[in-house]
């Protein structure tokens, strides 16, 4: 590891794109090491290599390709982990009363238009002691097994790290898997939940979403079931398809998929513009997408649980959010986003 950490350092320094990341449950991690400075970007989907999508679905999006690119594993065992401080609450009484009527503006446009739910966000910024990246990546590992893990860089996107939940989409053996994610409470213990209608109908609203879209694919959808995420529990479903060689276009997928009803809402076009209007701010690549496309297998996560690092001013970017539908309390929403940033200062130095 003490190889790999060095590694990261010299990438940064010459600012040259790389990633790393642990997939769910894996006991090893994978490493990729652009060896020249170009830009790349993906076209379609089709090439082979990691990429890194941003919300707005009409910005490019970045990708490291496998033919420049030193590609490697490396163990998880030796991985120590270093305590952080108590969890702060670093917002302000602005910031609570702002989103909250971001929230309210929501409800009432949910309540004037067609539109079912409106996902809405806000960015926290958290400044902090020690911004050693590795040491918050490998706390990122230990304390959240059950996630896809990644640091990223890029000279375009910055300095991104995350321990995301969902799945966007998998596909291999002539199949492509789906996670319909909604809904969240904090852990207290039991994976036992009570749901109220909101959090069931809002999950209801991915699935059906995501059925209505791919209704030209034989889908097999699973009951839905409470999951752990950190200190929080979502409800899930696993929607599957069968893949024709033939006719199968991922590029024209994702796009169908991306931005998910669950990062965006329903329907997604007016969701999205309500989103880049009256958010105030640029979600950059939180809600986006990433992970590895190539011919045999594809593997992508919707970006959340993340950050964005800003190490020469020791400071942390946190980006956090919730589905907002018709039945929504703008001060339950409030403390979701509280509840879903202690994800990510867990592993910080406050």
């Amino acid at each position: 590891m003490k190889k790999l950490k060095e590694r990261i350092a010299k990438a940064l320094e010459i600012k040259r794109p790389f990633v790393i990341c642990r997939k769910p449950n894996a006991k090893f991690g994978e490493a990729v090491f652009q060896q020249d400075n170009s830009t790349y970007f993906s076209s379609d989907f089709s090439e082979n290599g990691f990429v890194f999508a941003p919300f707005n679905s009409n910005e490019k999006t970045l990708l490291i390709p496998l033919s420049t690119a030193d590609k490697f594993s490396f163990k998880l065992d030796d991985i120590s982990i270093s305590e952080a401080s108590e969890i702060k609450n670093n917002t302000s009484e602005t910031e609570r009363i702002e989103h909250e009527k971001l929230v309210q503006k929501g409800i009432d446009f949910i309540n004037a238009s067609d539109v079912d739910k409106v996902v809405l966000s806000r960015k926290e910024l958290v400044k902090v002691d020690d911004c050693d990246v590795f040491e918050i990546y490998q706390n990122l590992i230990i304390n959240y097994p059950k996630a896809y893990v990644y640091l990223w860089f890029h000279p375009v996107s910055g300095l991104w790290m995350g321990a995301t939940p969902e799945l966007l989409i998998s596909t291999g053996n002539q199949q492509f898997k789906i996670m319909a994610l909604a809904s969240t409470q904090e852990y207290n213990g039991t994976l036992d939940v009570n749901w109220n209608e909101k959090e069931l109908q809002e999950h209801q609203f991915v699935i059906d979403y995501i059925a209505s879209q791919l209704a030209d694919y034989k889908l097999q959808v699973s009951d839905t079931y409470t999951v752990k995420a950190g200190n929080l529990v979502h409800l899930r479903a696993d929607i599957s398809g069968e893949i024709d060689a033939v006719n199968f276009n991922l590029s024209k997928l994702i796009k169908t998929l991306h931005p998910t009803s669950a990062t965006c809402g329903l329907p997604k076009e007016k969701a999205k513009e309500f989103i880049l209007k009256n958010e105030h701010y640029n979600r950059e690549y939180y809600t986006g997408f990433l992970g590895e496309i190539n011919d045999s297998k594809t593997e992508l996560y919707v970006n959340l649980r993340c950050m964005k690092i800003e190490i020469d001013k020791q400071q942390v970017l946190l980006y956090i959010g919730g589905g907002i539908t018709k039945d929504s309390n703008p001060k339950k929403e409030w403390f979701e986003t509280v509840a879903k940033a202690k994800v990510m200062k867990k592993v910080l130095w406050l």
